[in-house]
């Protein structure tokens, strides 16, 4: 073998010895910082050094498991016409009008609906105090007679 060639080897060997696994150890680092990066807290320590806008996402729970419920005001216009109105909420009877008003709970995608045994003519309409109660609207109002025994309200929906 000639000078040359051992010369050579020499440098080879050199570099096989120190800048390989340097270069094995760099690319290990870069590696684990690219993991560290996944987990939330690190990454927003990332995104306030780099000056990013750093937003975790809300955790919005399903409309099922969400409770938003309302009071709603029923008024009635005659009592007396009144007496023989049947009031259902999901199809279960909460009784009759003993009163001009009755105020019951409403939940998300509950139905009220009311049902007239007698054929009077009666006018009932809606209140609520909550905001976020979109339907039954406060002042919409259901007209019940002869020819219109049951009707419904809109099914109950929340913002």
């Amino acid at each position: 073998m000639s000078s040359k060639s051992r010369e050579i080897h020499r440098i080879l060997g050199f570099f096989d010895g120190w800048f390989i696994p340097m270069a094995f150890g760099v690319l290990t680092v870069f590696v684990c910082i690219q993991l560290l990066g996944f987990l939330p807290g690190v990454r927003a320590a990332m995104d306030k050094v780099e000056g990013r806008l750093s937003v975790q996402p809300a955790t919005v729970p399903p409309t099922a498991v969400q409770s938003d419920s309302a009071v709603v005001t029923l008024t009635v216009d005659s009592l007396t016409s009144a007496l023989g109105v049947e009031v259902l909420v999901n199809g279960r009877s909460l009784g009759n009008f003993t009163t001009n008003q009755m105020r019951i709970t409403v939940r998300e995608g509950d139905q009220i609906q009311f049902v007239d045994s007698t054929g009077d003519s009666v006018s009932i309409s809606v209140d609520t105090d909550s905001d976020k109660l979109l339907l039954p609207a406060p002042g919409q109002s259901i007209q019940l007679d002869d020819s219109t025994r049951q009707a419904f309200l809109p099914a109950a929906e929340f913002m």
